[in-house]
């Protein structure tokens, strides 16, 4: 009997770089509607604001990024209002590197490689940086579909509960509106 030989995938995070940007686009393209997607500018200035909160996941099965994951520290007695968390929001009018509460603004894993824990890993990696980073950090905050299922699971498993809803907070193009539920984690 021959034993089958088990392969691990090789992961690597990295900060994302502006040289990134058609990489990070490729990935959101892939990742949400239009509508909900992020400017390239967005990204642009979140790299520039909050570099070590930007984040980029690598792996040995693919050249290219799969994955990225963007943050931003805000002070814990932010107004939670749709349009402190709307889409395409300035960095630079809410973070605060002082901030005790990281807002996971965006993130996106390509088609190919989702349903294999990347996206909770990255989440995961995320958290563990920014705590060890910026110490003051005691929560995290994001925002997600109702219609995201699989990752609405992910962030449960890792321990957020839903704190608020804004209904139609997410607005695809040619398509009925989506309440985004707000979720949250203490550290």
């Amino acid at each position: 009997m021959i034993a089958k030989e088990r392969t691990r995938t090789l992961m690597h995070f990295r900060q994302a770089t502006t040289g990134d940007l058609d990489m990070i686009l490729a990935i959101e393209n892939q990742s949400f509607k239009n509508g909900i997607k992020e400017s390239p500018q967005v990204f642009l200035e979140r790299i520039e604001v909050f570099p070590e909160g930007f984040l980029l996941l690598e792996t040995d099965e693919s050249a290219d990024p799969i994955g990225y994951i963007c943050s931003e520290l805000w002070s814990s007695k932010k107004d939670l209002s749709a349009e402190n968390l709307s889409l395409g929001h300035s960095i630079k009018k809410v973070h605060s590197h002082q901030g005790q509460e990281l807002y996971v603004s965006s993130m996106g894993v390509l088609p190919e490689y989702r349903g294999r824990g990347y996206g909770g890993r990255m989440l995961r990696h995320l958290i563990t940086k920014a705590s060890k980073d910026f110490p003051q950090v005691n929560s995290v905050l994001l925002i997600v579909s109702e219609k995201w299922p699989a990752a609405r699971k992910t962030y449960l498993k890792l321990g957020f509960e839903q704190v608020d809803l804004i209904p139609a907070f997410f607005q695809p193009v040619g398509l009925k509106s989506e309440p985004g539920i707000v979720m949250k984690k203490m550290l």
